[in-house]
């Protein structure tokens, strides 16, 4: 870079620092920016941190993979070229006018931020949801735990914010053409009560108590800025009239009508997708994955990533991992999924008689064990059925001999990992996390043949690669069926239904998305490509 005349301060970007994690902190910041730049550390100052990732390929030593955005005074040079950093221009949105109010159906993410969205076109949206406010929904969940009550309507699944709300809270997606969308959810979670550390690090979380929070902050946002949110208001039928959605009817009983409708089901609303197809709205099969939930104490996964040195280094908290393994001569995966480190394992059932689990954690992640989802990718042909809602039945009877084989009383049928290699003639179970009570049982009871055979040949793969992770340590749990919806919606590139005209099916109930960010994302473009078609 020339040297340039006068003393405004010059923001440049310096990627790849490695900063070793005894030393994180501004100081060793400044130390290498100051020895890449081979300027004196007093000329320097940290102006953001872009990106913040954990490096752990050794184990002797891991460091902290850093770009930052720095300021220089303009008059100095530098002997390397450094990219200038420019904050984003953002661009305000154009005011917009429709007929009616738009209706949103589904107050998770996909509802939150669709509402959001309207919003800033100056629109007020109806929202519709099936479920409670999250703090009576937390009593409803806690009630569950205590006395085995399920809530059809307010649990785990349903009630505002989504699933998501009681989860690891984990904010990153796996979809490369999300980058600018996904920036804007995350920058809006900070509006509304996310640290400012999720706007960097490479996995941001949340947690459910910080979930909640942010929740409640959004309702009343939306709340003060016109919107209107319906509790306790599930959609029983869609009006359609000449290939168009017209309105809906809530509760069998009260008629809505607009001329925009966005559906953000989530995808445990399996009645509302069963109505939906008899109106018949397009819809398709898509494949899923199921499984087991995976448990082990916080102090062996933490030795398995971190190493001797690193177990217990502070400030680095519950390890994370992820797990892969391929079966390419009949195409099916087996990986690791939603992983909670320091986390528990929580009953999800949304159905009388129908077991799922799911994982979650809160902000400090100091839970003593550590779970992640362990599934097998399912083919269409799987379901044994042409029916587009196959794969909610093929979920079914997994969820319903996971309720048997737990002894019907909302306990988990659970197993060491061992006994299930058949390497340990022990049934014996290690206390889990699982507050609703474990019993010992056999996954070859509740999940088809083909899952039970390529978990055992993952399981078989990585006790040669990681053989702490295939230890007595280990407890399946079971059974983990919804970690995406088996539905497809289908839509045109307008995120409209291809066959029910004002109809937007959105989120992860539409089929498209899965999680909680790509889900808002989704949300966003589909209201941008409504009002700003242009």
């Amino acid at each position: 870079m020339k040297k340039r005349d006068g003393s405004i301060p010059l923001n440049l970007i310096v990627n790849n620092l490695q900063i070793p994690i005894e030393k994180d902190g501004v100081d060793a910041y400044l130390n290498a920016v100051s020895q890449q730049m081979e300027i004196g550390v007093e000329n320097i100052s940290v102006v953001k941190i872009l990106s913040k990732s954990l490096e752990l390929k050794n184990i002797d030593q891991i460091f902290y993979k850093i770009s930052l955005v720095v300021a220089i005074a303009d008059s100095l040079s530098t002997k390397k070229n450094f990219p200038v950093y420019t904050e984003p221009i953002k661009i305000e949105k154009k005011r917009a006018t429709i007929q009616e109010r738009p209706i949103i159906v589904g107050f998770g993410p996909a509802g939150m931020f669709a509402a959001l969205e309207f919003l800033e076109y100056g629109i007020k949206p109806l929202i519709f949801e099936r479920g409670k406010k999250i703090e009576e929904r937390s009593l409803d969940v806690q009630r569950f735990i205590k006395e085995r009550v399920l809530n059809p309507e307010s649990n785990i699944q349903f009630g505002e914010g989504g699933a998501g709300s009681y989860s690891d809270g984990k904010l990153f997606s796996r979809r490369v053409n999300n980058t600018s969308f996904i920036n804007r959810v995350l920058q809006t979670f900070i509006k509304f009560g996310a640290p400012a550390e999720i706007g960097y690090i490479s996995k941001p979380h949340l947690g459910t108590d910080v979930l909640c929070k942010i929740v409640r902050n959004i309702r009343t946002y939306i709340l003060e800025r016109g919107g209107e949110i319906l509790y306790g208001s599930k959609m029983t039928d869609l009006l359609v009239s000449k290939g168009k959605a017209i309105g809906i009817i809530i509760n069998g009983e009260r008629e809505y009508l607009a001329s925009a409708i966005y559906i953000a089901l989530g995808h445990s609303a399996r009645d509302t997708l069963a109505m939906m197809h008899a109106k018949g709205v397009a819809m398709e099969q898509r494949p899923i994955s199921v499984g087991v939930r995976i448990e082990h104490p916080v102090e062996t996964i933490n030795l398995m990533r971190y190493g001797d040195k690193y177990t217990n280094f502070p400030g680095l908290g519950a390890a994370a991992y992820s797990l892969n393994y391929t079966n390419r001569r009949i195409r099916r995966g087996v990986y690791t999924f939603c992983m909670c480190p320091g986390g528990e394992v929580v009953n999800a059932s949304s159905e009388q008689g129908l077991l799922v689990l799911n994982g979650m954690s809160y902000a400090r992640r100091s839970s003593p064990y550590s779970n992640a989802a362990l599934v097998v990718s399912c083919h269409a042909e799987d379901y044994q059925s042409a029916s587009p809602l196959a794969g909610l039945e093929f979920q079914k009877d997994i969820e319903r001999k996971a309720f048997m084989a737990g002894g019907g009383s909302w306990q988990v049928p659970a197993q060491n990992l061992l006994h299930f290699l058949g390497t340990s003639s022990s049934a014996g179970l290690q206390q889990t996390s699982y507050k609703m009570g474990a019993v010992a049982a056999d996954m070859r009871d509740i999940f088809p043949g083909f899952v039970v055979s390529e978990l055992m040949a993952a399981f078989n793969k990585w006790k040669e690669e990681v053989p702490i992770f295939v230890s007595r340590q280990a407890i399946l749990l079971g059974a983990e069926t919804r970690t995406s919806s088996p539905v497809r919606i289908q839509r045109n590139e307008k995120y409209e239904s291809v066959n029910t005209e004002n109809l937007y099916p959105i989120g992860e109930g539409s089929g498209y998305t899965g999680g909680i960010t790509s889900s808002a994302a989704d949300a966003i473009k589909a209201v941008e490509m409504h009002l700003s078609p242009g």
